[in-house]
Order: structure tokens, then sequence, then C-alpha cells
């Protein structure tokens, strides 16, 4: 089949990242993908880039994001549909496409109406909806983002969800549950058959002989890395072996570096600073401990998969749509998202213990290889999809 795979986002962070991964499982499943979006970019080849470089800032879709006035870029967004459309309509007569993916976007409705007319299969992908905990706020015209959630819902074939609030959620709007697909994130084959060796890295930072806790992702809010290091201060206060690998970059730098110097030890956290995406896997490698401080219902962190498929210990919140991946004390450790101090118990735990963390990594590994792989995803969509 050829597939066109509509996106309208910069394809950059980790949703290149997704993008990249279940567009290259599917092409090794046989089929074709043709790319489309605002920034025309190839999302393998941005895939995991920094969101917050100032080369990315140069785009006009990124300076529209963070420059606009909240309304206005709402109402580019909603002026899209007709840009969509018109592109859209062309690379479907080109390339003779057979099925529609979609990125689901607020406000974006016009793919959906193409494919009813072109009596075409659409698959839409939902990561989020309006009124969830989010970076934005809710859209200012929010009745017309949900008049176009449900237009193109109700015209979508198959509509694939992240996380199992989602589908209860999109449900709700009277979309029929049995097409309503959840499949969390994954990792990619290539990354799970690719060893990985951390300790290069380990020695670049002078950590060969430490107890590593890390963290691979952007230093903004909702990561809430201030707790994170709220909770490694006293261990590491404890423990003179400990240090902490901060992997990434973020609007927050300036003020966890701060932080790290408040509570005293600037001397023992790492700022690696923003990283190709092929340099993760040796980062990860070169932990003792993953964790993901902060997550929320509707989430399906990709850093999550990428610690697991590395045999890390891995330490995440016990939301929903992660719960589903860990088992406590099986293949990770879950804590209280919401009691104060629950992360520094679990963390205190696997610092003690080495053999714990080598059982808990070995089963987590196992789990992404068995579950959790973009091959596995792009399988699972293309058996519900009909007419393909």
């Amino acid at each position: 089949m050829n597939i066109l795979y509509h996106f309208r986002t910069q394809g950059t962070g980790a949703e290149g990242v997704h993008i990249s991964g279940i567009a290259t499982a599917f092409e090794r499943l046989g089929h074709r993908v043709i790319f489309s979006s605002p920034t025309g970019v190839d999302p393998r080849t941005t895939a995991g880039a920094n969101p917050f470089a100032e080369k990315q800032r140069r785009s006009l879709l990124a300076r529209l994001a963070a420059h606009a006035p909240a309304l206005v870029f709402e109402l580019l967004e909603i002026a899209y549909n007709f840009v969509a459309a018109a592109r859209n309509r062309a690379l479907l007569a080109r390339e003779n496409c057979t099925v529609i993916y979609e990125r689901h976007a607020f406000f974006l409705c016009a793919t959906a109406f193409l494919a009813q007319r072109r009596r075409l299969p659409l698959v839409v992908e939902v990561n989020e909806l309006a009124g969830d905990e989010r970076v934005r706020a809710d859209p200012w015209l929010l009745p017309l983002a949900r008049l176009a959630d449900r237009l193109t819902f109700q015209r979508a074939s198959l509509i694939v969800v992240v996380s199992p609030h989602l589908r209860r959620r999109i449900a709700a709007l009277g979309i029929a549950p049995e097409k309503i697909l959840v499949l969390p994130n994954a990792v990619s084959t290539e990354s799970l058959d690719t060893p990985a060796d951390g300790a290069p890295v380990r020695a670049r930072h002078h950590c060969t002989e430490a107890i590593v806790i890390g963290f691979v992702g952007w230093f903004v809010a909702w990561h809430r890395l201030d707790q994170l290091l709220d909770a490694f201060a006293p261990l590491a206060r404890d423990e003179p072996r400990l240090r902490l690998l901060l992997v990434g970059d973020g609007t927050l730098r300036a003020a966890l570096s701060a932080q790290a110097a408040t509570l005293g030890i600037a001397d023992r956290v790492i700022f690696t600073g923003p990283l190709p995406h092929a340099e993760i896997p040796a980062h990860f490698a070169a932990m003792d401990i993953s964790v993901v401080p902060h997550s929320n219902e509707y989430r399906s962190p990709i850093k999550l998969f990428e610690s697991m498929a590395r045999a890390r210990a891995t330490v995440a919140p016990r939301t929903e749509p992660i719960a589903q991946i860990i088992t406590d004390g099986v293949n990770g450790l879950l804590f209280d998202p919401h009691a104060p101090g629950s992360l520094r118990p679990a963390l205190q735990r696997l610092i003690a213990d080495p053999a714990l963390r080598a059982t808990l990594g070995a089963a987590a590994r196992a789990t992404i290889r068995e579950h959790h792989t973009w091959d596995h995803n792009a399988q699972a969509v293309l058996r519900a999809v009909p007419q393909t």
C-alpha cells in the first residue's frame, strides 16, 4: 500500500521519534509512506532533535507557535485546514495512496472529509485532547476544537490512542468504542538489536565507579525534574558514589542548575546538554537507574520504553498508562505521583540492591521485545484498518 502520513508538527523531539518509528515499521512491512506536513521535513532525519534549539525557531511554524497570541495562532490552525486539504488532495492523486494515517491536531478536520469523499480508510492517531493537562492552555476556541474532533472521529475508520484515558474520552463523544485501538508507544526493533556501550559516557563524565541515576528528556515544567533533584539530594548525602545524569535541554536548564547548587549537590549532577537521538541508547546504558519523574493519565512516555529496552532498572509514576507497561517489582518500580516523597524510597531500594536492578532491567527488556516495538504497533494498526 501507499500510505499518506499527515502531521501538523515540527517532527522533532519525542513526536518525531513516534512518527519516524511507526512510519519506518510500515515500510519494513512492505508498504510505502508519503509524508505530508507544513514543514515538509522527513521525521526520520529529525526524530529526537532539540525542539528548543534556535535553529528550530527559524521555521515559520515554530516562530508562530512561540510568539503569536494564542487566539491568532488558533485562527491560523483553523486556516491550515485549507492548506492541508489542497496538499493532501494533490498527494493522493499523484501517489495513488490507499490509506491515510494522520496525527491528530486541534482544529484539524479537513483530512477526514477528504478521506470520506475519496472513500479511503482514515487512521487517526490521538496523543492528547483538549481539557487534559498539557503544555499549552486549553484553546480559546474550545467549542470549535471539540467540533473538529467529533467530525474527524466520526469519519475515521480507526482511531489509535496511546492510553485508555483517551479511549474513554473519545468514546464519551459518541464514537463507537470498537473502532478505538489502544497502542502505547514503543521502540524500534533496530534499537533493541543494536548494542549500546555506556562505559565511554561514564568515563567522559568521571563516574566510572559511581551509581548513576539518570533522566532523558526535555527540561520543562511538566517533567517535574525539581522533584527528582529534591529526592536525589538526601540520597547523595548518604551515598558518596551517587551521580545524577540529566540528558537533554530546555527552558528550565538554568533553574535546575541553581536548584542543585542550593541543595548542595551541584558537583553530583551532570548536565549533558542536548544530544542527537542516536546517542541516547549509550546514555541509557550508562545509567544504573533510570527515572521518569512525572507523567499523567493520558501520556505514554517514549523515554520509558527506551529505558526499558536498554535493560535499565526503571522508576516511574503509577499512572494508568505506565502501570499497563510496568508491573511493580517485576520489570520496574512504581511510585505514587500524588504522594510527596514517594520517589525517594524507590530510588533508595534500587541503590541498595544491585541484584534487583539487574533483575528488573532484564525483565523490562523482555517486556519491550515481546510487546512494545513499532513493528508490533504497525501490524496491529494494519490488521484493524478496514478494507486493507
